[in-house]
């Protein structure tokens, strides 16, 4: 490769002094494709035959027919100029020419014409190609053993085959970049428009996009090692050999080319992502700064008068519980009349507590007056038998409450020595408490 420093100036001053220049409206390109087409019956075309395709354009385009041999005579000569058209005079006296398409005009011609048909190829359909065209190079390679052998059999499907499948498949790469182009603006000006009205469409472009791209990495990611593997078969076999050395660094040459394809698929991928979530943002904020409101009055509309509508609402409604505390006699604002029994006499639970303390008072009072030592954890597993088990946490914390009011256990000065944890219901709800010997 020679030197940039040495080539860059050199081709920027021969660009500057050959004056060259581009500019292919879309009625010149469409004539520049118009002559192609009419070449390939005949390979010089005539000044008739170049003014019958200009008529045929204009006529396409919609341009008046009184100035159609002038604008003829300026568009071959503009063709010309920019040395896309070649002219060859076949008559002095007459003034007779033939006009054939030059190498650049063939150039551009063919670029859009493979543009279109690149477009109607899938990647997978070309990678499955790329695979198989591997695939034969690779056993080729393993019935071989000269260098000419390689040469005929093996070097020209990596080179010719493979190079042109790869080409295609670049082709296609940038077609797919132009098609998600392509559909950035077709969002952007549908939020430009109305977005309200776009959301769905919007929608629908970022969900088909979004899916053909996860279909094009799983294609990438699935042939990718297949070819990577190939390739490395291929590689194996000639690796050690100094004849071969050629087509083990081509090996090298096509293993980074796939490389860059599947990175390609990933870097879309996660572009196509960061864009989706950018979108949605953009339509989640502009809902919230709609000062009319027109996409929450869009809803309201989608839902009114809804039986007269395709479709019906189904309810289901859970049955109400009946309460019987007063909060819900102060949000109903009910009147209740009549005599509460005594045994259904509400009660404050400060009430209950007491009368409990008071209880558990009278059953602890023997243990001083006997002298008997009072092991928490047995009088509770005792005295927790008459009550339900959602009371026992509360009935246990007034009873030690009140055993500690008696007195306190000679053990607690041991700090060294933690009482074990006992049992105190069958729910095994466990307590750890000093016996109480000194009252």
């Amino acid at each position: 490769m020679m030197s940039t420093s040495r080539t860059l100036p050199e081709m920027v001053g021969w660009v500057r002094q050959e004056g060259l220049a581009l500019s292919l409206p879309t009625d010149r390109l469409a004539f520049l494709i118009a002559i192609k087409t009419l070449s390939e019956d005949e390979s010089d075309l005539s000044e008739a035959a170049l003014h019958d395709a200009f008529g045929y354009v204009s006529n396409a385009f919609g341009q008046m027919d009184e100035t159609l041999t002038g604008r003829a005579n300026n568009a071959i000569n503009d063709l010309i100029r920019q040395q896309l058209l070649s002219r060859f005079n076949t008559d002095m006296v007459a003034g007779e020419s033939l006009y054939r398409l030059s190498r650049l005009g063939m150039g551009i011609v063919d670029f859009f014409m493979d543009q279109r048909q690149v477009d109607s190829i899938k990647l997978s359909i070309l990678l499955e190609h790329l695979a198989a065209e591997l695939d034969t190079a690779r056993k080729a390679a393993l019935e071989t053993n000269t260098r000419e052998q390689w040469d005929a059999e093996v070097l020209p499907r990596l080179t010719f085959s493979l190079e042109e499948t790869l080409g295609r498949i670049d082709l296609t790469q940038r077609a797919m970049d132009e098609q998600q182009n392509q559909v950035k603006s077709e969002i952007a000006a549908l939020l430009t428009q109305n977005w309200v009205d776009a959301i769905h469409s919007c929608e629908k472009l970022l969900h088909e996009t979004g899916q053909t791209l996860r279909e094009l990495q799983d294609t990438l990611d699935a042939a990718g090692h297949r070819l990577q593997a190939g390739l490395l078969n291929i590689q194996e076999v000639a690796q050690g050999r100094d004849d071969l050395f050629h087509v083990e660094e081509l090996t090298h040459a096509l293993q980074g080319r796939l490389d860059v394809i599947t990175s390609w698929g990933q870097q879309c991928i996660e572009l196509w992502s960061r864009y989706d979530r950018h979108v949605h943002k953009f339509i989640r904020n502009a809902i919230d700064m709609d000062k009319n409101r027109a996409f929450s009055q869009r809803l309201r509309d989608s839902i009114r008068n809804f039986e007269q509508h395709n479709f019906l609402l189904r309810v289901a409604e859970e049955p109400r519980l009946l309460e019987l505390r007063d909060e819900t006699i102060a949000i109903h604002d009910e009147e209740v009349t009549g005599e509460v029994p005594l045994e259904m006499e509400y009660m404050e639970m400060v009430d209950i507590n007491q009368e409990l303390a008071e209880r558990i008072e009278r059953y602890l009072a023997r243990y001083p007056e006997q002298g008997h030592q009072l092991d928490v954890a047995d009088v509770l597993r005792e005295y927790l038998l008459d009550y339900p088990a959602h009371a026992h946490f509360d009935v246990a914390r007034l009873l030690i409450d009140q055993a500690v009011r008696l007195g306190h256990a000679s053990g607690e000065r041991e700090l060294h020595h933690q009482p074990a944890w006992k049992p105190i219901n069958q729910a095994g709800s466990k307590v750890q408490a000093y016996v109480i010997d000194q009252y």
